[in-house]
């Protein structure tokens, strides 16, 4: 079904996430990506789960794909300080006892 001009791109179903979360059967793996979280898309836009034989060959896409969803999500690869962190600050108290 994914043959060599599909490309691959962010799952529909569950955002690049791989899991899908709902009120009836909790966590589970996404059944339209089969948990990696993209899907190929064809020549004619059907989405198609991306073969396991095809990874390889897919890779740095792939991996193109995930930097720029972590983008968005707002990750920069850096590591925040303490003092910095959004979930500290809205606590009230930072590690160094300042308010």
């Amino acid at each position: 079904m994914c043959d060599d001009n599909a490309v691959p791109v962010r799952c529909p179903s569950c955002d690049g996430y791989g899991w899908i979360s709902d009120v009836f059967d909790g966590e589970g793996e996404c059944d339209w990506c089969q948990g990696i979280g993209y899907v190929c898309r064809d020549e004619q836009a059907v989405d198609h789960p991306i073969p396991l034989k095809r990874l390889p060959a897919l890779a740095e896409k792939l991996e193109a794909l995930e930097a720029e969803r972590l983008r968005e999500l707002g990750y920069t690869g850096q590591a925040k300080k303490p003092w910095d962190q959004a979930i500290r600050q809205a606590r009230g108290k930072l590690l160094d006892g300042k308010d």
